[in-house]
């Protein structure tokens, strides 16, 4: 075993010990250039998706609500995937680069450091859901309403729901990226993993009927209903009844909380390089 490993072992840094594990993950954040080109990246296509949507909308029954929904949603799902994607990178870059040594002989204790890295990286989510849901909502609301495709009114409530599903969406995929990312440490391998499991097998459970029962338990189905605020939205493919949004809220959180958890455990047991 190598000395970073055995240094894992070492009593836990007292004081400041996270404080430092956070400073110096957004002082990586914040000298990164790539991050940011990507959330760039994310606001521009989910602003393309969003326009697109809108454009090609014709009339229909739906509530308001749903139709507002529906155009906001092709937008925060492709930012979500970005964003989990930047999750997956800023952890497995580090092996891939072997910055992760110097991380760990700084701070040696692991579990601390993906920790830090999990908050500050949500954080960057939570503001590029920010940005992504402003943007394409100043878009499509009065967009929509221009064309006469809203036929009634947004209840407040409805909006805000909305919006705050959409933005906590974003982030909570950013915390699932980067718990995915300390799992594989291989970013291809955690790239693939992630998109072969929300695009293909997530989606062949919710279109069986006898496995559709337990899609919105499952990660991609509980990040839908907290980004559809827990109804169907319209344009949905979905075919199973959504959670309520909170309680997605809190079922994703988990995933994203166990999966960093077995990520600390397994790689404290392993070499950093």
């Amino acid at each position: 075993m190598s000395a970073v490993a055995e240094r894992t072992d070492a009593p836990a840094e007292t004081g400041s010990g996270m404080a430092t594990a956070l400073r110096t993950e957004l002082r990586k954040l914040a000298t990164t250039r790539l991050w940011w080109i990507l959330g760039i990246v994310a606001v521009a296509v989910a602003v393309l998706v969003t326009v697109l949507t809108v454009a090609g909308s014709e009339a229909s029954e739906h509530p308001p609500l749903d139709i507002f929904t529906g155009a906001l949603i092709g937008g925060v799902q492709t930012a979500y995937m970005i964003t989990a994607i930047v999750g997956i990178t800023a952890v497995t870059g580090e092996y891939r680069h072997h910055t992760a040594t110097a991380s760990y002989l700084a701070i040696p204790h692991r579990g601390r450091l993906i920790s830090a890295k999990l908050i500050v990286l949500t954080g960057y989510g939570l503001l590029v859901g920010v940005v992504v849901v402003g943007v394409c909502s100043a878009i499509a609301a009065p967009w929509l309403s221009a064309r006469g495709l809203l036929g009634g009114s947004l209840t407040a409530g409805g909006v805000t729901r909305a919006v705050v599903g959409g933005t906590l969406s974003i982030a909570v995929m950013t915390a699932v990226g980067v718990a995915v990312g300390a799992l594989l440490r291989n970013q291809i391998a955690a790239v693939a993993a992630l998109l072969i499991y929300l695009f293909a097998i997530e989606q062949t459970i919710n279109s069986i009927a006898l496995t559709r029962p337990a899609y919105p338990f499952l990660p991609g189905g509980a990040v839908q209903a907290l980004a559809f605020s827990g109804h169907r939205a319209f344009g949905s493919a979905t075919g199973a009844e959504l959670l309520n949004p909170w309680l997605a809220a809190v079922l994703i959180v988990g995933y994203a909380v166990a999966i960093t958890a077995i990520a600390v455990r397994t790689t404290i047991r392993r070499d950093v390089s």
